[in-house]
């Protein structure tokens, strides 16, 4: 028998994926962090007209926990459908 009856395609049922506590906790984590860095770099951009040393410092730190916070993000995300 074809995958087609009466001209119309079966659909397939998707793949439960089951999402553990631990996994949750960990994503919501990276999620947070991420967001709060985001959060961060914007406060420090709008509100500092001139940002000294110590802003721009931390305006960096808040670049890198973005993109390693994005990172994970995919990782987990990525490493969870396989």
């Amino acid at each position: 028998m074809s995958d087609t009856e009466g001209g119309k395609q079966k659909s397939e049922k998707p793949a439960n994926i089951t999402l553990s506590p631990a996994f949750k906790l960990v994503f919501l984590s990276v999620l947070s962090l991420t967001v709060l860095s985001i959060v961060g770099q914007f406060f420090i951009i709008f509100f500092f007209s001139d940002p000294s040393t110590d802003a721009k410092a931390l305006m960096v730190t808040c670049d890198t926990l973005t993109k390693t916070g994005f990172g994970a993000i995919v990782g987990l995300l990525g490493g969870k459908s396989l």
